[in-house]
């Protein structure tokens, strides 16, 4: 008969092989999902107004450093650059307002943001400074973020922001003020994308993503890096600078080594071989030897 130790020991391993073999690992934080852009995705800024004028889209440069370093797209017939601001970049007019092209590609885009960010995934906007994982952000009325707010995003490169100002069927619109934003290592602010369902304003903030936004776009001073895709008007005094963010290139995984396979070890003749046992098993014999040496120590007892 067995020593009570030695059973125990047996339960032990038992139960070790139970939790431990074959386990699954942990499911990863949940992120946003991206909307897909189009040829929408090319643009600095862009103005969608479905009454378009020279207003659609207004750069004004009153003093040195007022600068777009990215493509600008407008539905009016020009833009109105006053001063001027430094466009590093194509100006393209007289977008078509519908059929295939970058103002329809980012109307579907806004549309699609809360179809693959459901409000059912939300999580509380922030408003106070601190570090903000990848994820989904909501907040149904109009939102501030105000004088000495500063958000650190912390994540990969394949992580995604979503922050959305008048979700839940609301109308809000998203204000930024003496605000600021830091990319943690290995974040992108291509991947990070304000949706508002009224006008977004900018005064002296330092802002990154994608701000898609249902009416205008108004930024005075500070920095984007990102994009300014608007409903209607985008506005722009003093940007220093507006800088197109684009996704770095993902670096290509070297291709493995293949590894040969071992030659078995022939079984002697009239030797029998033992079978090797699968996970499961492994786990079902397991669970049976913990079980039976349980039984054993109850008897000692």
């Amino acid at each position: 008969m067995f020593h009570t130790r030695t059973l125990k020991f047996l339960a032990g391993v038992g139960f070790a092989a139970l939790l431990y073999g074959d386990s699954p690992a942990l499911a990863s934080a949940a992120t946003g999902v991206a909307p897909p852009l189009g040829l929408a995705y090319g643009y600095a800024v862009l103005g969608t107004n479905a009454i378009p004028t020279t207003g659609t889209v207004t750069c004004t440069n009153d003093g040195p450093g007022g600068t777009i370093n990215g493509n600008v797209g407008t539905t009016g017939a020009s833009i109105t650059n006053i001063g001027p601001c430094i466009i590093n970049g194509s100006t393209d007019v007289s977008l078509l307002l519908s059929g295939a092209g970058a103002v329809t590609d980012f109307h579907n885009a806004y549309a699609q943001i809360d179809v693959l960010n459901p409000d059912s995934a939300c999580l509380p906007m922030p408003t106070a400074s601190g570090t903000v994982a990848p994820g989904v952000y909501c907040s149904a009325a109009s939102t501030t973020l105000g004088a000495g707010i500063i958000l650190t995003l912390n994540g990969s490169t394949s992580d995604v922001w979503v922050f959305k100002v008048g979700a839940l069927g609301s109308s809000g619109a998203l204000t930024f003020t003496d605000f600021s934003m830091v990319m943690g290592p290995g974040a992108q602010a291509c991947n990070v994308y304000w949706r508002t369902a009224a006008a977004a304003t900018m005064t002296r903030s330092i802002v990154l993503g994608t701000i898609l936004s249902g009416s205008a776009i108004t930024e005075t001073g500070g920095s984007l890096l990102g994009r300014a895709l608007a409903t209607t008007d985008v506005t722009l005094t003093d940007p220093s600078p507006l800088t197109f963010a684009g996704c770095a290139l993902a670096t290509p995984t070297p291709t493995a080594t293949p590894t040969a396979t071992p030659t078995p070890t022939p079984t002697p003749p009239g030797a029998t071989a033992i079978p090797a046992l699968s996970g499961r098993a492994t786990i079902m014999f397991a669970a049976l030897l913990a079980l039976l040496s349980f039984a054993a120590i109850r008897r000692l007892t």
